[in-house]
Parts: C-alpha cells; sequence; structure tokens
C-alpha cells in the first residue's frame, strides 16, 4: 500500500469522510484502506460538485480524483489514516 492519501484527527473524521463519498473500505492499522474502480470515479465527483460537501471531505475527493488520473490504472488502491 502507498503512504495515506489523507490524514484525518480522529478515526470518526476519516470514516465520515470516506462515508460521505460513498466509497467502500476496510480496516487497516490506525487507517482505512480500499481500492478505487468503476463508479467511484462517479461518487468522487459528485463529492466535489455537491455544495453541502464539507471542505474536508471535498478536498479528501479531489486528492483521491487527482492520483487515480495520475496513475492512469483502471483501480487505485487507496489509504486514509487518522490521528488520534
Amino acid at each position: 500500500m502507498t503512504p495515506p492519501i489523507a490524514r484525518f484527527a480522529t478515526l470518526d473524521e476519516a470514516e465520515s469522510a470516506l462515508d460521505w463519498i460513498g466509497l467502500d473500505f476496510g480496516d487497516a492499522d490506525a487507517s482505512f484502506e480500499g481500492e478505487l474502480a468503476d463508479d467511484d470515479r462517479d461518487k468522487l465527483q459528485a463529492a466535489i460538485d455537491d455544495a453541502e460537501t464539507p471542505g474536508s471531505v471535498r478536498d479528501l475527493a479531489r486528492m483521491l480524483l487527482a492520483g487515480w488520473d495520475a496513475s492512469a490504472s483502471e483501480t487505485y488502491p487507496f489509504e486514509v489514516a487518522w490521528d488520534g
């Protein structure tokens, strides 16, 4: 796995951000891991475009989308960590 693409202050904040976007993820050591594929691109773009999306969630969606685009692959593994 690559280094975390984002770090949140608490587990709850990290989990809420991923849930808001609607991504599938699993527990890891002080982080959540997942893999973007298929319709996840639409979910990321919807979170970016939604005026009600909190800033930290929008930032995460942008980072994930940019990383996925830069990878030029069909899927993109990600990790989101927390401090607390």
